[in-house]
């Protein structure tokens, strides 16, 4: 699997908004127009495959008349600190994420630990539901899973994406489905790539019908996922893909039950 300078799924053009691609990096991107200046908003990107790829794109925001960016997470504080240093290079200022949560959690593969109050919670959803791990998905998997995606995004007063992106990051997944009686009750998809020499699993959707919510199978397809990612395909580590104590995301308290390891996002960043 090849590595990533810097990379994000979020990132992938089926996501939606305006999209730029140029040599060796791209980025979604949404634009706003205030007193006649163009406002470029990129959240969590670029992607770059190659040192080199960033510094194209730094290049690259020469042409723009102001821009912000909300980077990813950086799995290297190598990395980190030189994304960060190039930046304020370009004359780029840190300034508080705004839109996105500016932190995430972590879960090593040598602090994966359940405690006994979250065990009991895994063993109820193994007795209520059957709990599948895939990596691919066939045509009913998938449209059965998105039906839900959109079950879910109703609740929550959610605009769902297009059903291109669950096909997009099919390509290279580690998804985990719960069942009873044959019928989907819920997923955890998660995206693997490689950044800074690690094996990444991001947790970029999860969603339950009624149903599923009413049997209580999240922590179950949680763990499920998680056991066999750091025990059958080497994953190094479980990026929960955001968190927040300052925003008051209610999914903040959920993830915590699986750990604690709030990891600070390198930064937001702008420039006029």
């Amino acid at each position: 699997m090849e590595t990533n300078y810097l990379f994000d799924p979020i990132q992938f053009k089926e996501f939606g908004f305006s999209f730029f691609e140029g040599s060796d990096f791209y980025y979604r991107y949404q634009i706003s127009k205030k007193l006649f200046k163009k406002h470029v908003y990129i959240p969590f990107g670029p992607n770059c495959k190659t040192k080199q790829g960033f510094l194209n794109f730094l290049e690259h925001t020469n042409t723009l008349e102001k821009i912000t960016i909300d980077l990813p997470m950086i799995y290297s504080n190598e990395t980190k600190q030189e994304v960060i240093s190039l930046l304020k290079e370009k004359g780029f200022k840190q300034i508080p994420y705004v839109h996105q949560d500016e932190e995430t959690i972590i879960i090593n593969k040598e602090d994966f630990k359940i405690s006994s109050k979250l065990r009991n919670k895994i063993n109820h959803g193994h007795s209520v539901a059957e709990i599948q791990v895939k990596q691919t998905l066939n045509e009913k998997e998938l449209n059965d899973l998105y039906n839900i995606y959109l079950i879910s995004s109703k609740r929550i007063n959610f605009n769902p994406k297009s059903i291109n992106i669950f096909k997009k990051m099919s390509e290279n997944s580690l998804i985990s489905l719960a069942y009873k009686d044959n019928e989907m009750l819920g997923f955890v998809f998660g995206y693997i790539f490689n950044s800074c020499s690690k094996n990444i699993l991001a947790i970029m959707f999860t969603a339950q019908t009624d149903l599923g919510r009413e049997m209580r199978v999240g922590h179950a397809m949680h763990y499920d996922l998680f056991e066999k990612a750091f025990n059958e395909y080497a994953i190094d580590l479980i990026d929960f893909h955001g968190a927040s104590r300052t925003k008051n995301r209610p999914y903040t308290s959920f993830k915590q039950e699986f750990s604690s390891n709030f990891q600070d996002l390198p930064g937001s960043f702008t420039r006029s």
